[in-house]
């Protein structure tokens, strides 16, 4: 199978790919019963941010600015009739009339000029009454009514217009209360949607990520082989990150601009059709300003991921390889090459600034205008008393909030992009086939003898270049057998086969006298033994490193460390088995690594033992500990050891010299001497140096 991870990244999907919504829906259905309510919540949410312009509007034209004018025409409307002929319309009943039958009474001076404020005599307290009959120049009454122009209303003092206007004071005062009513509703709702998205997402990204470290655990090794670590941990991490953002931000705030957007349309008509065709009018100079942004953004994000994953593998790089760096003082030119991938990155985010930069100025302009030509008009409106100042002002504020949305839709895009390329990503590696598995029918590897058989194996990293070629070799139950030969000969492939850790091509590796194939994985791996040469530590402590979650009590692991002798330099530490293990044992000399390494082995007391260049390079001070160690580790089981230091090797019951793939002698080291082959020339070789 062929694997793309190791390629750069790739260009981006689309924004709103349905297969992949479709997929994280399907991850998201444990936790579909708190989104759902999350989502009950952002309507009512978006309802109570609709409901305050309104409100204003109410408060304005009922209590702040209460007008009416006289009208003498008759009309279907139930007015009260001040005189004969004449009757009273308050501003909210005249904002109903056609606009063409308000411009003709305009026209024919039907429709007073005058503005009014008007009282009803059941609303007059007796304060008020007082005072409205001690200024009689500046109101009017009639049979239920009280008017006063607005230009004498002003004569009065405050004091005075305080009283008159108490009902109206009071009006205010209600309204403000159900204003905070509504705005603690809606900060309740908004705290309790907020906190049910976010709970989601962390159950979800928590799901997610053990999907992708448990999908790590069970692939094989050629798929790492062309993986780099970066990308793999960025999968598991940056890219789940991705998705939860867009869940828990773009998704709820997409959902409630939307809800917003339809809300407002309809009310904008709702409230004055002409007005909101005005505010419609700059609706297309958004739209293509945002199309174009989409497609610049777009560009430039792909840029920025490029640049960003080649910044991650660098540093990456040069972290892991400090040490040589500055064995070599290759300082100053690592940090050169740095700087240059460094400035690629600055300088595909500065495009991403510069154009964030243009596109939000434009459309604060855009939003400008259509706010502007709603003052405009509006107000021209409110002028010739077509309509009120309340709804002017509500519709000022509802054309703010419909901009808003879309200012919010067009930023939110490299987000939702960036959470579809992550989940392409994700999905590509929980997707990526795993071809070493256990059959259906395999069994369990019980009671294990440790005999080890390679009949006609072939086997290749790539399927181009075999590295064994037709190799056969049978080991004994007990045996210590011995794989050399130069580098490249394919001595660590054959102890990688053994534990099925790659699929070979042709032939059959048996375990006692079963195919491995046949083995489950976790059955045949848990019986073989492995001591590498580069000696992997977990960061932890070390009783932690020898147990690796074995259930296996502290007075076991002292036992196993003291036989193996790795006691010897355990008790030199203040915390002895509960010292602090850095990252990969870094604290630690190689000596001490590789006692710690017998020790983890022989906790899982397996019957097959592998020993990778085990003795290849050590310390002198350990290394009388690590001979014992060795002995004590491979009595009564089968050994198979990979030795470059040909003199460690010398007491092993048999010897397979590997050459290009190939076996091509066998016996003990005496009789592979005598011969005078391949084994012979690489002990000279050794031996001169």
């Amino acid at each position: 199978m062929m694997h793309e991870f190791h390629t750069e990244e790739k260009d981006l999907g689309r924004v709103f790919d349905r297969k992949l919504i479709a997929r994280l829906l399907g991850l998201l259905k444990p936790y579909l019963k708190y989104l759902i309510i999350s989502f009950i919540l952002l309507i009512i949410a978006a309802l109570v941010e609709l409901v305050f312009p309104n409100i204003m509007r109410f408060t304005i034209d009922r209590y702040i600015t209460k007008t009416g004018y006289k009208l003498k025409a008759q009309t279907d409307m139930k007015l009260p009739e001040i005189s004969p002929g004449t009757f009273f319309i308050t501003q909210s009943q005249l904002s109903k009339v056609a606009p063409d039958i308000v411009h003709k009474w305009q026209k024919d001076n039907l429709l007073s000029k005058e503005r009014y404020y008007y009282l009803y005599k059941n609303e007059i307290d007796i304060e008020a009454k007082i005072l409205i009959d001690k200024n009689s120049n500046v109101f009017e009454q009639y049979k239920n009514l009280v008017l006063a122009p607005y230009d004498k209303l002003t004569k009065l003092n405050a004091l005075d217009l305080l009283k008159i206007r108490k009902n109206d004071l009071n009006g205010v005062l209600r309204m403000a209360f159900i204003f905070l009513a509504i705005i603690f509703l809606g900060v309740a709702v908004n705290f309790i949607h907020l906190y049910l998205m976010q709970y989601a997402g962390q159950l979800f990204m928590h799901s997610l990520r053990m999907k992708v470290f448990k999908k790590l655990q069970d692939l094989d090794l050629a798929f790492f082989d062309h993986n780099p670590v970066g990308r793999l941990v960025t999968r598991a991490t940056n890219d789940v990150e991705a998705i939860n953002e867009a869940l828990t931000s773009v998704f709820a705030t997409l959902s409630r601009d939307i809800l917003l957007l339809m809300g407002i349309v309809v009310i904008l008509l709702w409230i004055n059709i002409r007005l909101a065709l005005i505010t419609f009018i700059v609706v297309p100079l958004v739209v293509i300003l945002t199309s174009y942004f989409r497609i610049r953004a777009r560009e430039i994000y792909r840029l920025v991921r490029r640049k960003l994953a080649r910044l991650n593998a660098t540093l990456q790089e040069n972290i892991s390889g400090m040490r040589v760096i500055q064995v070599f003082a290759n300082e100053k030119e690592s940090q050169q090459k740095f700087d240059a991938i460094n400035r690629e990155y600055l300088s595909a985010n500065l495009k991403e600034v510069t154009l964030m930069s243009f596109f939000r100025p434009l459309i604060e302009v855009v939003s400008s205008l259509g706010i502007g030509l709603v003052l405009y008009y509006g107000g021209g409106q409110v002028l010739t008393g077509h309509l009120s100042l309340g709804i002017l002002v509500a519709f000022l504020t509802y054309v703010e909030m419909f901009f808003r949305p879309i200012r919010e839709l067009t930023e939110s895009y490299t987000i939702l992009q960036s959470a579809m390329a992550s989940s392409e990503r994700i999905f590509q590696l929980l997707d990526e086939e795993i071809e070493i598995k256990s059959s259906p029918d395999a069994k369990e590897l019980t009671e294990v003898k440790g005999e080890i058989e390679f009949q006609n194996v072939w086997f290749s990293y790539d399927e181009k270049e075999w590295v064994l070629k037709d190799v056969s070799f049978k080991i004994k139950p007990g045996e210590k057998v011995a794989f050399v030969g130069p580098t490249g000969a394919g001595k660590t492939s054959i102890i990688s086969l053994i534990s099925r850790l790659y699929e070979i091509q042709k032939g059959r590796i048996l375990i006692d006298g079963t195919d491995i194939r046949d083995i489950k994985l976790e059955s045949l791996r848990s019986k073989i033994g492995v001591v590498m040469q580069d000696i992997f530590l977990f960061s932890g402590d070390i009783k932690s490193n020898i147990r690796l979650n074995l259930p296996i009590e502290d007075d076991r692991v002292k036992e196993i460390a003291a036989y193996i002798n790795a006691d010897k330099f355990i008790d030199r530490f203040p915390n002895k088995y509960d010292e602090v293990v850095m990252e990969r044992g870094i604290t630690l000399s190689t000596g001490e690594r590789q006692l710690l390494s017998f020790a983890r082995v022989l906790a899982f007391n397996p019957k097959i033992l592998i020993l990778d260049e085990a003795t290849a390079s050590i310390d002198a001070e350990t290394e009388q500990y690590i001979q014992d160690g060795l002995k004590k580790l491979i009595k009564g089981r089968t050994a198979i050891i990979i030795a470059h230091r040909l003199s460690t090797i010398k007491d092993v019951d048999r010897i397979y010299v590997l050459h290009k793939g190939e076996i091509k002698e066998v016996g003990t080291h005496q009789e592979l001497l005598a011969k005078r082959g391949v084994y012979y020339h690489l002990y000279q070789l050794q031996a001169m140096q």
